[in-house]
């Protein structure tokens, strides 16, 4: 068996970074695998087709975004803009500072 060659670590910007091991490369492609598989079971209906086109368009403010598939199937895809109110408050502006006099409303976990 050939003798385990070991490499040195590399400066970046001045800090050490050491080369990835074989046993962490293999986590890590376990990891990914795992995550793909999980991704896939996501939309179970369109995993495995062939792609034929995909489009997309805005059409009064809302995204479309569609995969159309051989078999004449789609998947589509849409988004659209959401206002939401993050805070009301009654501020002095007239030091230049924002002195904030009175605060009515601010939504939770802002």
């Amino acid at each position: 068996m050939p003798k385990k060659k070991k490499t040195k670590a590399v400066m970046v910007d001045g800090i050490p970074i050491r080369p990835i091991s074989l046993a962490e490369h293999r986590r890590l492609d376990r990891r990914i695998k795992k995550k793909n598989q999980k991704l896939r079971k996501r939309y179970r209906e369109v995993h495995g087709k062939r792609v034929d086109w995909i489009s997309h368009w805005i059409e009064e403010g809302i995204l479309f975004f569609t995969v159309r598939f051989t078999d004449r199937k789609c998947f589509s895809v849409t988004y659209s803009p959401c206002v939401v109110l993050d805070t009301v408050d009654f501020s002095d502006m007239s030091t230049g500072d924002d002195v904030i006099l009175k605060q009515y409303y601010q939504r939770p976990n802002l």
